[in-house]
């Protein structure tokens, strides 16, 4: 999941693929217009046209809270010990993780332009909430995309688990009960 979110963290810096995009699908320029973050916080090299290195900063430390809160949510103890997840599992927890993240990531970068344009309370507020709002439908989203990911991870690795130890149960069947010693016992009652 983490290599996921780095890759689209990657994808959102590159802006021949970002800017077409949003020449495309004009939606997508609305947060931004509003003065919320852009998508995800995005990796890039070195700030996007006149933007300042602290604006670079800035979404450099969303991408590091982003993952970091993905990393803590995917290590975090699970109530239930179960060895590998099932698909349905893995697609929602790809979901919630990449949600939670994504807003956490967000929330970095939308304190820090409040900050930079000198914002008022109200202004501040209704701003956060908005981003929290418009983070998490991107999130959401963009978690169909890693959830997908995990479910088919899971249902492959369960597929692969249990022909493993079929085959396992099948050499350990036969260790216990070779095939030589059965017919030694079968001689030595008949005679």
């Amino acid at each position: 999941m983490l290599a996921t979110l780095v890759a689209l963290a990657i994808l959102v810096g590159i802006w021949p693929i970002t800017g077409v995009l949003t020449t495309y699908v004009p939606l997508l320029a609305v947060p931004a217009a509003a003065g919320l973050p852009y998508l995800i916080p995005a990796l890039r090299l070195m700030p996007l046209g006149d933007t300042t290195w602290a604006f670079w900063f800035a979404d450099v430390a969303g991408v590091v809270v982003m993952l970091v809160t993905a990393l803590v949510l995917l290590r975090a103890p699970k109530r239930r010990a179960a060895p590998a997840p099932g698909p349905g599992r893995a697609f929602g927890r790809g979901v919630w993780v990449t949600t939670v993240a994504v807003v956490a990531g967000n929330l970095v970068r939308g304190v820090f332009t409040s900050f930079m344009v000198h914002a008022d309370l109200g202004t501040y507020l209704g701003t956060l909430a908005a981003n929290v709002v418009v983070s998490a439908i991107t999130g959401a989203l963009l978690g169909l995309v890693v959830g997908a990911v995990a479910a088919i991870v899971a249902a492959t690795g369960r597929r692969a688990a249990s022909d493993d130890s079929e085959e396992a149960d099948a050499a350990a069947s036969a260790e216990t009960h070779p095939v030589e010693h059965d017919a030694d016992a079968d001689a030595s009652v008949t005679a």
